[in-house]
């Protein structure tokens, strides 16, 4: 199993997917028997962790047994791949849905830490409807950006906005290239004038100043800019369990 499925499979379960992205999870539910495995393994494992213990140290317990769980399985499968021995399909799949339990153990044992940025920063496809004389920096930015290529993204970019400076969304993308390239002053001076104007892009703003924050681990400032983003804001649910992590 992959990280990037558990991330998918916990988005799902906190009802953060978009409708179309819930339909594609669903279809694959139905015609992946190896996702649905996946999946059922996740939620039973998420259920169990998630339910109330009497106290703390009854939690603690059950991690650690958890880990050991999961260091065993590790352990015993390193040790058979230096004897070289001989596995038959039965025990190779019994071996690798014990390694796949063993990274799932991992996940959650320490996915209740401090945040980091690359768990919140799912940008958005770039889909530029500049188009014209400026087609080809469109595309190579948009082609740039979504390979998550920044330096290219940014300078391709930073064509168009030189063409169309009013354009906001433009502007905002230069902002998010800037913050992935760790120019936190300039992605933050970007962000600030978006987030101060009328444009539907003002909230998104908003919460990219909290990612540049969290990325530099300023998290007394980050949950500053997270508690002024509204309910009406489509950022809003990761703003709140971005806050609830912090």
């Amino acid at each position: 199993m992959k990280e990037d499925n558990y991330i998918l499979f916990d988005n799902y379960l906190n009802k953060e997917l978009s409708a179309s992205e819930i339909i594609s999870f669903e279809e694959k539910l139905q015609s992946d028997t190896n996702f649905k495995q996946e999946f059922e393994i996740y939620k039973a494992l998420n259920d169990s962790l998630s339910s109330k213990f009497e106290n703390e140290e009854e939690e603690k317990r059950l991690r650690k047994t958890l880990s050991n769980l999961g260091t065993t399985y590790l352990t015993e499968e390193k040790t058979n791949k230096k004897k070289g021995e001989v596995i038959s399909l039965v025990n190779y799949k019994q071996l690798m849905v014990a390694a796949s339990i063993a990274l799932l153990i991992g996940f959650f044992i320490f996915k209740d830490g401090n945040p980091v940025y690359n768990d919140f920063s799912n940008h958005t496809p770039l889909e530029l409807v500049v188009r014209g004389e400026n087609n080809t920096a469109s595309i190579k930015a948009e082609e740039a950006f979504n390979s998550k290529n920044y330096e290219e993204a940014f300078k391709q970019l930073s064509i168009l906005a030189n063409i169309n400076p009013n354009d906001t969304e433009i502007q905002l993308y230069k902002g998010i290239s800037l913050l992935e390239l760790n120019q936190y002053a300039k992605a933050k001076a970007i962000f600030n004038k978006i987030s101060s104007g009328n444009s539907s892009f003002s909230n998104t703003a908003k919460w990219y100043i909290a990612l540049g924050f969290l990325k530099q681990e300023k998290l007394e400032e980050c949950k500053k800019v997270l508690k002024t983003i509204p309910e009406s804001a489509e950022e809003y649910k990761q703003a709140k369990k971005l806050l609830r992590k912090l």
